[in-house]
């Protein structure tokens, strides 16, 4: 297994994201706590993460700046300017800097650090929490990339696109477990309606999800054909899937997917 080698990692921000990406690699043994250094503005966030895991806390995004060669940044998006304004004169050239900040572009964050840093754009989503995370990540820097890919390899899975697909990447798999999370939700919801116990229909909901999410992974065959399989002729789920089809549910999915690009694209040229 690939790991991060002698290379510190400052990390800025440890909220949900921040923390999972860090608590993968940390669970991977990609590298030592001792190479690993956190700062948030909430102070009391990094003080916790710093004493679970016995990593190193910056008391300053100076004093983290400093002592790191990588820097994650994993803060809110909207404090991102501000940041960039107070900070931008301690960042060496030729620092690496790995963005998971939604909507913000490596033009615009070259732009705003003002210095020669090495920038990778990683759009990871909230299965990095249980290190299960679909991570798309681009750059024009090659070592840059791979450094990125191992470290979010901590956490799940990764694949490097053109900055240019994020909008879409950002569609399905940003937004995508919110999709899976509903269609849970409208499960357990009928269940409840037709007599279930509560606790019950979200088992058989979420138990269901995880299994089919698991035999699509390890099968050969495409979901499309892992779906043909389990609908028998004139069978339940052929009278659910026909019901769908009737109601046009995959052209209202579609234009679901579509008004999460165009929003992605809006936020990305208001930032």
């Amino acid at each position: 297994m690939k790991t991060l080698g002698n290379k510190k990692i400052g990390v800025v921000g440890v909220g949900n994201m921040g923390a999972s990406i860090l608590e993968g690699v940390l669970a991977r043994r990609l590298t030592t706590s001792s190479r690993i250094w956190v700062y948030d503005k909430a102070v009391n966030k990094a003080q916790s993460f710093a004493r679970r895991h016995h990593v190193g806390r910056a008391s300053s995004v100076a004093e983290l700046l400093e002592k790191t060669d990588i820097v994650l940044l994993a803060m809110k998006p909207q404090d991102f300017t501000s940041f960039a304004m107070e900070h931008r004169s301690l960042f060496r050239p030729g620092q690496g800097v790995i963005s998971i900040l939604a909507g913000m572009t490596t033009e615009k964050i070259a732009k705003a650090l003002g210095k020669n840093v090495t920038i990778v754009r990683a759009m990871p989503n909230l299965g990095a929490k249980v290190g299960q995370s679909m991570t798309v990540i681009c750059g024009k820097n090659k070592a840059a990339l791979s450094f990125a890919g191992t470290l979010f390899a901590g956490c799940g899975e990764v694949v490097t696109l053109p900055e240019k697909m994020l909008d879409l990447v950002t569609a399905i798999s940003g937004s995508g477990p919110a999709y899976f999370f509903h269609l849970m939700e409208l499960l357990t919801d009928f269940g409840v309606k037709q007599g279930l116990p509560s606790t019950v229909a979200e088992v058989l909901a979420v138990q269901t999800g995880l299994g089919a999410a698991l035999l699509a992974k390890s099968s050969e065959e495409s979901c499309g054909e892992l779906r043909e399989r389990v609908t028998s002729k004139k069978g339940t789920t052929e009278a659910a899937l026909k019901t769908l089809q009737r109601k046009k549910f995959g052209k209202i999915f579609q234009q679901a997917l579509t008004a999460a690009m165009n929003r992605s694209r809006a936020l990305r040229k208001a930032v």
